[in-house]
């Protein structure tokens, strides 16, 4: 009995682990109208270096770690794999709007 309550206990505390192994990467905000209207062909640059060091960022944070053995163990590794393709789906879905506005605004 005592063994059977040893190992739930072990048991559970690998699926807790795995539960908190899953990465969570943040997410880049899309531009305001505010940003729109007031970024300079400058500004609009440095914003796409940022976004382009958030993408660069979250490929090297997503490669293999001892995290994600756990989170193989806990859900197979599809919560990591959906954080870091909601993290980049906004990163790219920024860099296309500071493309339009670079390209609305004539910049070089």
């Amino acid at each position: 009995m005592k063994k059977n309550i040893g190992l739930g206990l072990l048991l559970a505390g690998c699926l807790t682990a795995a539960g908190c192994a899953t990465k969570t990467y943040g997410r880049v905000g899309t531009l305001t109208a505010f940003e729109k209207d007031g970024l300079s062909c400058r500004e609009i640059e440095l914003e796409t270096a940022r976004t382009q060091g958030f993408v660069d960022q979250v490929n090297k944070e997503s490669e293999f770690s001892g995290r994600d053995v756990l989170a193989i163990l806990g859900d197979f590794g599809i919560g990591n794999a959906l954080e870091r393709s909601a993290a980049l789906e906004s990163a790219n879905n920024k860099l296309g709007q500071l493309r339009e506005l670079k390209a609305g605004k004539k910049c070089a």
